[in-house]
């Protein structure tokens, strides 16, 4: 009989928050759950829990942690002078440490930000890691941790990897769940709905999108803005655009939802400054949903052409793009193109490669 062997995924944000990287986690540790004995090693604090369902066989660790959005996490911030993402990761290794977890009782680790690959080279140097990462930030990174040891989701880290630092780097694609394909072919939906989806916080500018929404004519043409998602943003949107006409503020919703808001959209509007993988383009893209964004290196790097870009922050210019689709020929011909795309990536077909990957590196995955 054989033995499955046992992964340590250490993902400090998986069950508090919700967002492109939590979802990625989630979805390759559902896959991987059926070849391996999995324990995820995931952060906590005072807030409820808004993560992604983690509804398939695994074993989890859950430390006290300064999140990004607490108020210890902002403290540390203004009085260590460091970047959030390092205090949350700096925080669950220490609890990591307090609780006593063998590292080194596990035949290979996974790690989904820079900042936990960086402390895991010296916590477990002798235990097999992969650092699926959306990019590094500086060069010294790898003085630390191998290159050999690192994969990047999507093309971007890639290229920049090779283009600063003469770093040939792997990469893999994004992936998308099977449930937001549409079932039969789309056509425009009659409903004038637009949607955002994604993390109620500033680097979103979902307040931009609101208010933008509530300064035009869209809602008396017979447009509503779905606001799917929750965040830091949420309770001063609910303030100032709760009673806006047209204005819809869903919450947060399940990945089922999620998928069924994005086959009814007409379009997905997505204005981030902010964008590590991008998920939600390409989910509404194989939902035939047409996407609406800023123009950022990080989403131009996979996605290409398939996006309208809007000039940043240029009410007209996004105004002007959401009336261009009000043209069926338009609508349906991006539609189609972007579906066919989005067709090409595969949760399964990832983590096929991802075992690859680990037994590369003497990993009995089955």
């Amino acid at each position: 009989m054989s033995v499955r062997p046992r992964l340590l995924l250490v993902a400090p944000t998986v069950v508090q928050y919700l967002g492109g990287t939590e979802t990625v986690v989630a979805q390759l540790a559902r896959r991987l759950a059926a070849h391996a004995e999995l324990t995820i090693v995931a952060g906590r604090t005072g807030e409820p829990p808004r993560g992604p369902a983690l509804d398939f066989p695994h074993a989890r660790i859950e430390l006290p942690f300064a999140g990004r959005d607490t108020p210890a996490n902002r403290r540390l911030v203004r009085w260590l002078r460091l970047n959030p993402f390092r205090i949350e990761s700096r925080s669950l290794f220490r609890a990591l440490d307090a609780r006593g977890v063998d590292l080194a009782a596990h035949d290979a680790i996974l790690a989904f930000y820079e900042h936990d690959a960086w402390l895991l080279a010296s916590r477990a140097p002798g235990v097999p890691r992969l650092h699926l990462l959306p990019g590094v930030g500086h060069r010294r990174f790898f003085r630390r941790v191998d290159p050999r040891d690192v994969v990047f989701l999507g093309a971007r880290g890639a290229e920049r990897a090779r283009r600063k630092w003469g770093l040939e780097i792997a990469s893999l694609p994004l992936g998308v769940d099977d449930a937001f394909f549409p079932r039969r072919p789309r056509t425009r939906p009659d409903s004038m709905r637009l949607a955002f989806v994604g993390r109620l916080d500033g680097s979103k500018r979902i307040d931009w999108l609101a208010d933008t929404f509530a300064a035009s004519d869209l809602a008396a043409r017979g447009y509503v803005l779905d606001i799917a998602g929750d965040g830091p943003l949420g309770d001063a949107l609910a303030r100032r655009h709760g009673a806006t006409p047209g204005v819809v503020l869903h919450g947060r919703r399940t990945p089922a939802e999620i998928a069924a808001l994005m086959q009814h959209a007409r379009l997905l509007l997505h204005p981030t400054e902010l964008e590590s993988f991008g998920l939600t383009l390409l989910e509404a893209m194989a939902a035939g949903t047409p996407v609406i964004t800023h123009e950022l290196a990080s989403i131009r790097a996979w996605a290409g052409d398939h996006p309208t870009y809007a000039a940043h922050l240029d009410a007209r210019a996004w105004l002007d793009a959401i009336r261009g689709f009000e043209d069926d020929a338009h609508w349906a011909s991006v539609a189609a193109r972007n579906l066919a795309f989005a067709r090409g990536f595969s949760w399964d077909a990832i983590v096929c490669r991802v075992i690859g990957l680990l037994r590369e590196r003497g990993v009995r995955v089955g």
